[in-house]
């Protein structure tokens, strides 16, 4: 009698462990699953707590510049889905300063990041036709960023676009801001100088 006692425990403690393993996979995802239900409450948090009439990521571009050590950075709402910022880059090779514009819009969820008149190339200037096909050669080459030419009045930038659809993802941001600025600085001596002479 006792050894089908001890037997029938044997195997109901044999059908809980089996359970219990093959269960392990469906509570672990339960808890993972749990995890990405409290940080989508704490997002949906983080944008409720935005003032009211201002877009939701400016207080996060405002964090992130100040954090990048842009202390002179300038920031503003300019209607309540829209905001710009203007800040100031100096570039490690040339010396030279870059004037960063961030156009930020909750209609098209994106952040509009150029350098604000990189070169001036009007279509009457005698080496334009060089420069032009010196910037089509690079925004063939370019992974991120592209060069702009506006005709009517010869302007060129170098401008790169960030989604925020999903999130505002700060690493991208602060990538973004750094990458405009290094690429600005590493074209801008080939680039003038065709702009200039030709060659």
């Amino acid at each position: 009698m006792k050894r089908r006692v001890v037997s029938i425990a044997l195997v109901l403690a044999g059908i809980v462990i089996g359970r219990w393993t093959t269960n392990a996979p469906a509570l672990a995802q339960s808890g993972r699953d749990a995890g990405v239900a409290v940080t989508a409450v704490a997002a949906a948090t983080a944008t409720a707590a935005v003032p009211e009439g201002q877009p939701r990521y400016l207080a996060a571009m405002r964090e992130e510049l100040t954090a990048m050590g842009v202390s002179e950075a300038s920031c503003e709402a300019t209607d309540s889905q829209r905001a710009h910022c203007r800040l100031t880059q100096t570039g490690s090779s040339t010396n030279r300063d870059y004037e960063v514009h961030l156009s930020y819009s909750d209609v098209t969820d994106t952040i509009y990041a150029y350098v604000d008149r990189y070169l001036v190339v009007t279509s009457e200037s005698a080496h334009a036709d060089v420069v032009m096909r010196r910037l089509m050669e690079l925004n063939w080459t370019m992974l991120m960023g592209k060069f702009e030419w506006d005709p009517t009045d010869g302007e060129v930038r170098l401008a790169m676009i960030l989604n925020t659809d999903s999130n505002f993802d700060r690493r991208a941001f602060r990538s973004t801001v750094r990458a405009l600025t290094s690429l600005a600085d590493r074209h801008y001596g080939e680039l003038n100088r065709l702009n200039e002479s030709g060659r």
